[in-house]
């Protein structure tokens, strides 16, 4: 079919008048206008199956040349939606040939590319992709819009592979790059039930405050509010909480598989909780105190000031004589809004006590210019 037939077709069709501005354009050789035009089209549906698919190969090819990558990357992406799902690769691929020169729209394409593999089962291609896609990510320099696509692929293969440490972190950059008003309801709840499994079941996340702050969690709290009040209770280190909420988390087949381990990370975040609501001249801990806020045994409790210090939680020394700990750091962490009053209050202590001592040293100053 020739440009000109297909063009009148279009024009006979429900969008018309899309189609005579974008004629127009395309007349007048507006290769700028044409893109803008042709990639709002394709982004508004619904469209048939098959018309996306008839328009990049009819239409688009004649001029592919003349758009800009990063534009040609979106139509691509969205076109790519209609193609039969067995010749979505191949069309992927041949698209990114025409990209090569724009880091930008190269990382758009292969982010897809990637996460099509992962849906085919072809995982072990993945990882070295990731690494060459870090480093495009990397020589960016600034965040852009691709962040997203690499860590959407990234926490994708992450999740794959059962690594919740590394899902959980790139889950939550790739939040940090979108708009989530833009995924339905149904999108953010799985986003938000699976980040918050991988808070829970990574080993090396201790900190959930960046979570627990995120507008995605709302979308959990009518669907699945048990987990919210379990994310709640682990940056507490509410230990009673968690047993309460045992009926609801052992439903749940990855969480009642690892009960030891959750109830172990709890245990630790309760010593770190306990470490910071402690003025810092007041930090020695009886063994009894610590076994009292995590519930646990005292003859358990040197084991798990053993694991805190080498995960690098809290800094100090035991005393296995005396049976105490004496913590002298904890690690930061994003605090929410009891945690900040509680700051607020040290604080100002601190302001009261410094304030006390400046006015001693001040009425002994002559005392000591005498001497």
């Amino acid at each position: 079919m020739s440009i000109q037939n297909y063009l009148t077709q279009q024009k006979g069709g429900e969008r018309s008048q899309e189609w005579v501005v974008i004629e127009d354009f395309y007349n007048k050789k507006l290769w700028h206008q044409v893109t803008m035009s042709i990639l709002k089209y394709v982004k508004v549906g619904p469209h048939k199956s098959g018309h996306l698919t008839e328009l990049y190969k009819v239409f688009i090819t004649d001029f592919d040349h003349r758009i800009s990558p990063l534009a040609l990357s979106s139509i691509g992406l969205c076109v790519s939606e209609d193609v039969p799902v067995t010749q979505r690769l191949e069309f992927l691929e041949g698209l990114l040939k025409k990209i090569t020169s724009h880091t930008e729209a190269k990382i758009k394409i292969m982010s897809k590319i990637g996460s099509l593999k992962i849906d085919h089962g072809q995982i072990d291609e993945i990882e070295e992709m990731i690494k060459n896609l870090e480093s495009l990510v990397d020589s960016l320099g600034e965040v852009t819009p691709v962040h997203g696509c690499f860590y959407e692929l990234s926490a994708k293969y992450y999740k794959v592979k059962g690594d919740y440490n590394n899902f959980y972190r790139d889950s939550l950059r790739y939040l940090g790059c979108i708009d989530i008003d833009e995924l339905t309801a149904k999108q953010q709840q799985e986003h938000a039930f699976h980040i918050a499994l991988s808070a829970l079941l990574g080993d090396k996340v201790y900190n959930f405050g960046e979570l627990l702050a995120h507008p995605l969690l709302d979308a959990l709290k009518v669907a699945c509010p048990w987990i919210v009040e379990l994310l709640l209770a682990f940056n507490r280190g509410d230990m009673d909480k968690l047993e309460e909420l045992q009926p609801q988390w052992t439903q749940q087949p990855d969480l009642a598989r690892n009960e030891v381990a959750l109830k172990q990370k709890c245990a630790l975040l309760g010593l770190m909780e306990l470490t910071f609501n402690r003025a810092s001249s007041s930090r020695s801990i009886s063994f009894k105190e610590v076994a009292a806020a995590v519930k646990l045994p005292v003859e358990e409790v040197e084991l798990l000031v053993m694991k805190a210090i080498s995960l690098n939680l809290v800094r100090g020394s035991i005393d296995e004589c005396e049976k105490v700990v004496n913590l002298t750091w904890v690690q930061p962490r994003v605090l929410d809004l009891k945690q900040i009053a509680e700051m607020n209050k040290r604080i100002k202590q601190w302001s009261a006590a410094v304030e006390k001592t400046v006015k001693e040293v001040e009425e002994k100053i002559p005392e000591l210019l005498c001497n």
